[in-house]
């Protein structure tokens, strides 16, 4: 029986992975990290108060194609290192079955993005503002409260799903699959870390 991706993710999410690979759905997870990565660079904006100069177009235009060139950028990057990582833990997997695997583990992202568009609609330039003093947000704290505990849900089951995807794709458990992405944030604490330090020493 085949699959519907955007449906089956969430309850057969092995199964789903495993049958993109099997139809070498690469243009799928290129299609779905490009929207993921818009939304990235959406929720990077709220609040932020960086390029409220643009006029609406011109944001818009710059919100795509830098969510697009992201999401490019992100896939090359993950593909990388999941497939490094996991040969560490034992996996055999290979580049091109990663980058398939990527796209599912955006899902949960891409359902996200919708909700952030109308919210971005909605508010207008008031959803890029950096907040007054004292303030969280610039849009309302329900909202605020809302989009933040749905990107973290999204967030949380992107991890679910990764660790699957990983295991599926290396031949390991998802465990594994879980060990390679604590493995990666790892590294990126320390090195974010050793440039930390670096640094404040060279300022000081």
């Amino acid at each position: 029986m085949k699959l519907n991706p955007l449906l089956t993710i969430w309850t057969q999410p092995k199964e789903t992975v495993r049958q993109l690979i099997e139809e070498n759905k690469i243009g799928l997870s290129v299609l779905l990290v490009m929207i993921a990565g818009i939304g990235g660079v959406i929720t990077a904006l709220q609040d932020s108060g960086w390029f409220l100069d643009l006029s609406p177009i011109l944001l818009i235009i710059g919100i795509l194609i830098t969510g697009l060139l992201s999401g490019l950028l992100n896939l090359g990057i993950s593909t990388l290192l999941y497939t490094g990582i996991g040969k560490l833990y034992g996996g055999h997997g290979k580049l091109r079955d990663m980058a398939i695997a990527i796209g599912p583990m955006m899902i949960p992202q891409v359902f996200v993005v919708p909700v952030l568009v109308i919210f971005a609609l909605y508010y207008g330039e008031r959803f890029f503002m950096v907040p007054e003093a004292f303030g969280i947000t610039s849009i309302s704290l329900g909202a605020y409260l809302f989009l933040t505990l749905l990107t973290a849900t999204a967030s949380i089951w992107s991890i679910v799903i990764s660790s699957k995807a990983i295991g599926v794709v290396h031949g390991f458990s998802s465990w594994r699959g879980f060990g390679v992405l604590m493995t990666l944030l790892g590294i990126v604490i320390l090195v974010t870390l050793i440039i930390v330090v670096t640094v404040i020493m060279f300022m000081f």
